[in-house]
């Protein structure tokens, strides 16, 4: 299995190699035990490396996106014989109870809280959605109980967490303002730096520091070219979606329709 894992760096950058490994490993654990295996809270970029390998082998993989889950998910990885229970992704969604009348915790907040203060590892909860004064996250089963003793601040405001069905989660859609860019190609560095105006050497050194993601994966290439419906994400600065090519200017630039995304979330 590794042998076939170092066949495929080719095909992958070096900052996915080391999930790569571990995807062959489940693979291995799998193929081996004859049963499932639950990965951490993973993103669709990485799912869709699961996928890809799980493709060459006779196994099959399941995700909770779209069925529990939005953003981050879990997978199971099981062999030929098995038939999906969404228990066996063992997720919980848990509701983030505390004085509304006086606070107001935001997505950063408690973000913040959880890895920076707690050192809890972002692998072990997924999407977290704030609606209002309202908050809730999903969370790998095992570690409920360590959340509902440990976690009781979240930015200096007492909390509570509560575990609740998932019928009630606030299930969020992306929206945003559609406007149209003039850039002279379509790199990545120079589409970052006109959708945020900032000068192109700025927008070099994010993707330089390993900033910036074009669906999911991590960029490193400046020269990277960008497509139709690519996710950007900018650690700083937000997201944005390239929502058509309107094709040339008569003075040779390119006519980008950019959406800059904002989250509206909703109850279901």
């Amino acid at each position: 299995m590794k042998t076939t894992a170092k066949h495929l760096y080719q095909h992958y950058d070096s900052s996915e190699h080391d999930f790569l490994d571990k995807v062959q490993d489940m693979l291995q654990y799998v193929e081996r035990s004859y049963s499932i295996y639950v990965t951490d809270f993973i993103d669709p970029r990485q799912e869709a490396m699961i996928k890809e390998l799980v493709a060459q082998t006779t196994l099959q993989c399941y995700s909770s996106q779209g069925i529990i889950t939005d953003e981050y998910h879990r997978v199971i990885i099981a062999p030929d014989y098995y038939q999906l229970d969404v228990n066996d992704f063992e997720i919980v969604l848990l509701t983030i109870d505390y004085a509304k009348k006086f606070n107001k915790l935001t997505h950063s907040q408690i973000m913040g809280t959880l890895i920076n203060q707690l050192g809890i590892r972002r692998t072990v909860f997924g999407d977290i959605l704030v609606n209002g004064d309202e908050a809730q996250l999903f969370l790998e089963k095992s570690m409920v109980t360590y959340f509902e003793t440990n976690v009781a601040k979240i930015a200096k405001v007492p909390v509570k967490l509560r575990q609740i069905p998932f019928e009630r989660k606030i299930r969020h859609s992306e929206e945003g303002e559609d406007k149209v860019y003039l850039v002279s190609s379509l790199r990545l560095d120079k589409v970052i730096a006109a959708v945020h105006k900032l000068p192109r050497q700025t927008s070099q050194k994010l993707i330089e520091a390993q900033k910036v993601k074009v669906n999911y994966r991590l960029m490193t290439k400046t020269t990277e070219e960008i497509s139709q419906a690519d996710l950007i994400s900018v650690r700083g600065y937000g997201r944005m979606r390239i929502m058509s090519h309107e094709g040339m200017t008569a003075k040779g630039k390119h006519r980008l329709v950019v959406k800059k995304i904002r989250q509206k979330k909703r109850t279901i």
